[in-house]
């Protein structure tokens, strides 16, 4: 991953990124889209690593650069 192209994600990961820029907890997320808590921890987990962040803060300020709420 650079700076200068986009981290891939998966459709999957792109509602759990627009979820926790919208401020939901773990709970939340999983209930909104059928999923466990631990899914919904796995897919946060793989998201901080693909953007680089050591924080959810981070990976939103990030991920927002790269204009993922479009």
């Amino acid at each position: 991953y650079t700076h200068s192209e986009p981290a891939m994600i998966t459709s999957r990961e792109r509602e759990v990124l627009k979820f926790l820029a919208k401020g939901l907890s773990t709970k939340e997320i999983g209930t909104e889209l059928t999923i466990s808590s631990h899914t919904v921890e796995s897919h946060r987990k793989n998201l901080l690593t693909k953007f680089d962040a050591k924080n959810v803060a981070e990976l939103i300020m990030k991920a927002s650069k790269m204009f993922w709420f479009d």
